[in-house]
């Protein structure tokens, strides 16, 4: 049975319910390629509703966290049963809802970027939002390869699909050399900064930047697991280091800085998801704690664990803004992390700290949805993937330590690397500095997955080992595709 159901359920509408500085605009209409796009308006409006999309519970605020973080080792839920107490103890099954709003979010942007890209004609104005289809389709493209593998792609929207046509996963290379081909080409089209938007690069539209470091972040992906090909190192390392030449980035002096509402779309933002109050996002609250002694606790969906808390120093400055250990109640009431709800099988938990904002005046009485962005790619991540590059592709040279050292003596200026490392031990000094840095950013599934280690590292989870199977590094197609017609032989191995 031939089949474009995955597609065409995906169809043409944007969400419009933008949630964007740029996007001021909030029409009620469908679009469709009979009338749209035709001019920049109408792409700063498609671009809005893309940006929705992503940032929104079935995507970044909740469906991809559950799969590309919660799914780790670093974090967990406190749930005993149901969908989310699955993904983080790996026993989910094929119609888990995080995975079923994760695969839709990403064909509905694919599609989205297909539009634009079928339809956009080929004039100067229309340049820059080709780059942005690109990025995001480049984008969630590298979503899929690195949570289900072998994927279905489409570069034609969806009316452009012919029923006869046969529906293949294609394989994670070729999948990475069509990522390529886009983000070669967004960061040709793409601005350095958008125009009307002189205070921050990041605004939640992509730019030139974010594709050379997505463009970084795949070429170090396909130096590791299951490409393995280390031509690509070197194409990392220069790629993070045009970045570091366009002199648009820095790091933030004060790491805590960067997850805060006032600070956000700082200098050292390259891309974000983006909100603003009221309908913003409920990080805040799903990470917040409750328990005993709470008057005002959040839904404390997921947490991490305090043996991950103790491998930071304590004179690493990150350490405190990482994990919230104690819960401050005005006027004068202090719960500490062990009142905290948890797992009733786990020892006490602290929460994440990075995305509480308590200076915000309205913190216990407006907590639901705030206005807090949560990066995608920030300048840390380029000189984290210099150093790792350069040190894959040279050993530990004069650039690797540069990068490295540069980035840790923002939060642990007395423990900078020393040199003399072998490039073993530079390599496991670089892969701890991702967790320090990124912890709770949704980098650390797809840094196991690329270095090869993902079996070991959740076989060896206490919440991950009671399900986990090597065939499980990646996720099942949705059960409701095959329900609507796909082949059954589609589905991934082993589920």
């Amino acid at each position: 049975m031939k089949y474009i159901k995955l597609f065409s359920v995906l169809l043409l509408t944007v969400f419009m319910a933008a949630c964007n500085d740029f996007l001021e605009e909030n029409p009620k209409s469908l679009l469709s390629p009979s009338n749209f796009p035709s001019s920049a308006e109408d792409c700063e409006l498609i671009l809005g509703g893309m940006q929705s999309v992503v940032a929104s519970q079935s995507f970044a605020d909740r469906g991809l966290y559950f799969l590309a973080e919660v799914s780790s080792d670093e974090t967990t839920v406190r749930y005993t049963t149901g969908d989310r107490y699955e993904l983080d103890n790996m026993v989910f099954t094929t119609d888990n809802q995080y995975i079923r709003m994760t695969w839709s979010s990403c064909y509905t942007i694919i599609n989205q970027s297909n539009i634009l890209i079928k339809y956009l004609p080929d004039e100067d104005w229309a340049q820059p939002y080709i780059g942005a289809a690109k990025f995001y389709r480049a984008w969630m493209y590298s979503t899929l390869v690195r949570l289900w593998g072998p994927t279905i792609v489409r570069l034609e929207p969806t009316e452009q699909i012919s029923s006869d046509e046969e529906v293949v996963r294609t394989s994670e290379k070729e999948v990475f050399d069509i990522i390529v081909d886009d983000l070669v080409d967004a960061e040709q089209k793409l601005p350095e900064l958008w125009t009307g938007n002189a205070a921050s690069p990041d605004d939640g539209r992509p730019t030139k930047g974010a594709a050379k470091v997505l463009l970084a972040e795949m070429y170090a992906t396909m130096a590791g697991w299951p490409v393995n090909d280390v031509s690509k190192w070197k194409l990392a390392s220069d790629k993070a280091k045009e970045v570091m030449d366009m002199g648009l980035y820095h790091l933030l002096p004060d790491f805590a800085d960067l997850y805060l509402i006032a600070k956000k779309n700082g200098p050292e933002h390259i891309f974000s998801f983006q909100h603003t109050e009221p309908g913003g996002t409920m990080m805040s609250i799903q990470s917040r704690p409750r328990g005993e002694g709470i008057k005002k606790g959040g839904w404390y969906l997921w947490n991490t664990q305090e043996s991950f808390m103790n491998t930071f120093s304590d004179e690493d400055a990150r350490k405190s803004v990482t994990f919230l250990t104690e819960l401050i109640q005005p006027p004068y009431d202090t719960i500490p992390y062990s009142n905290f709800l948890r797992n009733p099988d786990d020892p006490p938990c602290p929460a994440i700290g990075k995305w509480q904002d308590f200076g915000r005046d309205n913190i216990y009485d407006n907590a639901k949805r705030t206005a807090l962005i949560v990066p995608v790619f920030r300048y840390a991540e380029v000189l984290l993937l210099r150093a790792e590059a350069e040190n894959e592709a040279n050993g530990p040279d004069a650039a690797a330590y540069a990068a490295f050292n540069e980035l840790r003596g923002r939060s642990n200026p007395n423990n900078l690397l020393p040199t003399g490392l072998t490039q073993e031990q530079f390599r496991d000094s670089v892969r701890k500095e991702w967790s320090y840095e990124f912890a709770f950013e949704m980098k650390r599934r797809y840094n196991i997955l690329r270095w090869g280690i993902i079996d070991d590292v959740l076989s060896n989870d206490p919440h991950a080992s009671k399900g986990y199977q090597p065939y499980k590094k990646y996720y099942p197609i949705p059960q409701a595709e095959f329900d609507a017609g796909l082949d059954p032989s589609l589905q991934t191995p082993g589920y």
